[in-house]
């Protein structure tokens, strides 16, 4: 085998590398997932009996809060959350300091609730 010819072979073989770790890209697909509502409709007396259901002065009034900067979003909670724990101090050294284990607040409140219903389990009722 002559060196042009080896030379070739290789370079043939380095070519085949390459595209295999960088492919030609595909071509972009023009697949368009079929719609299960083209086409759909309802009879004008359904439509009227949708529009008459909400009054108009209702609708304006909708329309009006609709367009209503709203702060809080969509979560429609409070914006800040009330403080029911003292603030957390930090030590010396960066960290928190620690706190002694406890059971998570509200648990007197279940055990008083099946203590309860023991008690009514074991009268029978």
């Amino acid at each position: 085998m002559s060196d042009d010819d080896e030379l070739t072979k290789l370079k043939e073989e380095v070519g085949a590398l390459k595209k295999r770790i960088d492919p030609e890209p595909r071509p972009r697909s023009n697949y368009a997932p079929y719609d299960y509502t083209q086409g759909m409709s309802m009879p004008r007396s359904a439509r009227q009996a949708m529009i008459d259901a909400v009054p108009d002065r209702l609708m304006s009034d909708l329309r009006a809060d609709a367009l209503k900067p709203n702060p809080m979003a969509i979560s429609g909670g409070i914006t800040k959350p009330a403080a029911t724990e003292p603030p957390k101090t930090i030590g010396k050294n960066g960290w928190i300091d620690q706190r002694p284990l406890e059971p998570p607040p509200g648990i007197s409140i279940i055990d008083q609730m099946c203590e309860a219903a023991d008690r009514r389990e074991r009268r029978g009722g």
